[in-house]
């Protein structure tokens, strides 16, 4: 899986790179509910997305979302990141959270100043990165990150699945949804920097193992590469982050969630408004973003 490149700011501004995670996973026979994470929304875009992906904040960014598999049929959630409406209720996260299996982080959005002087954190792997220099946290295993300080006010914080939410009163990039997500730039006025941190990735041990990696910041020279985790079914554009300004040639793109080769069991996906389709043994890709619906049988 790889999470959602997060959104560029005004000035254009990178995000950072969504995170990748690549496990080998038992799964007892049953319902299980897998997330594509959507991109982040540039400055220019006011849509939040799923997978903890919120909504941008005037001039900043939002991040992108997390990608990844939860146990039980967790459709009736919304998933959907913070914003002016939107995110599930804190019950709802709760629910999800306990039943996570595995996640890849998105990257954190980037606020208003020029590429040279910010970019936001990569999603994890792990832990989430920083917003670049010294702002919003990457979410960790343990907690969401911190929203970064602002003259113009403090950012907010990241929590279970959610990205931070920028502050309304000024252009801050907004956090990665993630396993805990990462927390959003503090607002600032003039050249302050107001970048958001990456959410975090995990793997629940009784489902198996997986190799975690991180998304590169959206800082200068990198500027927000997704996790370089080769697969057959790899969708090339997934996870990569994007810049801010609306002419760009570089926006940001969902994240991916991808079945490999299986045994054992007969394996549907039911996608976004569509039915239940069954998945070949070779494996499949999906990198729309949204909430599916994977029975193993």
């Amino acid at each position: 899986a790889w999470g959602g490149g997060g959104g560029g700011g005004e000035e254009g501004s990178y995000g950072g790179g969504g995170g990748a995670v690549v496990g080998s996973l038992t799964l007892p026979a049953g319902s299980y509910t897998f997330i594509v994470g959507s991109k982040g929304c540039s400055w220019a875009s006011p849509t939040h997305g799923f997978g903890g992906a919120p909504v941008k904040s005037h001039n900043g960014g939002g991040g992108g979302g997390f990608s990844g598999i939860f146990a039980g049929d967790l459709t009736p959630l919304s998933f959907l990141g913070d914003g002016d409406s939107g995110a599930d209720p804190s019950p709802n996260r709760d629910t999800a959270h306990a039943a996570a299996i595995m996640l890849a982080g998105g990257g954190g959005a980037a606020g208003q100043e020029p590429k040279s002087a910010v970019g936001g954190g990569g999603g994890g792997g792990t832990d989430g990165g920083q917003g670049d220099p010294n702002q919003g946290g990457g979410g960790t295993q343990t907690e969401g990150g911190s929203g970064g300080p602002g003259n113009a006010g403090p950012g907010n914080a990241g929590s279970k699945l959610l990205g931070g939410w920028g502050p309304s009163t000024a252009g801050s990039g907004g956090g990665g949804g993630g396993y805990y997500g990462g927390g959003s730039g503090g607002a600032s006025t003039g050249d302050g920097v107001e970048a958001g941190g990456g959410g975090s990735g995990y793997i629940s041990p009784p489902y198996g193992t997986a190799t975690l990696t991180a998304g590169s910041p959206g800082k200068d020279p990198a500027n927000g590469t997704v996790a370089a985790t080769p697969s057959p079914y790899y969708p090339g554009s997934a996870g990569i982050s994007g810049a801010g300004r609306p002419h760009s040639t570089r926006d940001s793109t969902a994240g991916a969630f991808i079945i490999g080769p299986y045994s054992g069991a007969a394996i549907t996906v039911t996608p976004p408004g569509g039915s239940p389709s069954p998945v070949p043994t070779s494996g499949q890709a999906f990198n729309t973003a949204g909430k599916y619906l994977l029975v193993v049988s």
